[in-house]
């Protein structure tokens, strides 16, 4: 298995707001926007998710768009394959504070050479299908969240995203965000 968690290599944009948010519904909500193209494509889409995670201080539709972004990449890896599937799992360890989003598939696998540039703004492994925006931006998000995204993969047997994200009381609250330098600031009057 190969390993990457390259740093990002653009600045961050605007400030998220965070709230205490149930991240299983949100993935769940990801799955369920996925499955029908799951199904026209012919690859079997699957959600397990930990009961145990704890609502945590997230930005929901960031969290969202990260995690969208991740399971469309791993159905365009799975779409040609005869048995094509994707599993998303959510998991929680409390020894670490952390909650877990992961994403594996059985497709073609990124290669070694190829590791180093996924998070790289407009460079894709799709050619001309892929903008090599999507990876980029779900890292952003995932660090905003002061996470990290972690990948593993098999050229030829498949791919595994690993997003974590820190599931303790000393996050961003409901009426803070997190400011480009990692900081918290307190949201303008009329927000959050």
């Amino acid at each position: 298995m190969r390993t990457s968690t390259r740093p990002p290599s653009f600045s961050a944009v605007a400030s998220s707001a965070f709230e205490t948010s149930d991240l299983n519904e949100v993935i769940r909500e990801v799955v369920e926007l996925m499955e029908p193209r799951a199904a026209e494509i012919g690859v079997d889409l699957r959600l397990v998710a930990d009961e145990s995670l704890p609502r945590i201080s997230i930005d929901p539709e960031g969290i969202h768009r990260a995690v969208l972004n991740i399971v469309s990449n791993a159905l365009d890896a799975t779409a040609e394959k005869e048995g094509g599937r994707v599993e998303v799992r959510t998991k929680y360890d409390p020894q670490q504070s952390v909650a877990c989003v992961q994403v594996l598939d059985n497709g073609v696998g990124i290669s070694l050479e190829e590791l180093p540039q996924l998070f790289a703004l407009f460079s894709s492994t799709k050619g001309a299908r892929g903008t090599g925006i999507g990876l980029p931006v779900s890292e952003k998000i995932v660090r905003e969240h002061r996470g990290r995204i972690i990948v593993r993969s098999q050229p030829g047997e498949g791919t595994e995203f690993t997003v974590e994200l820190p599931a303790h009381a000393n996050h961003a609250t409901p009426r803070e965000r997190l400011t480009q330098d990692g900081s918290r600031s307190p949201l303008p009057p009329g927000e959050g």
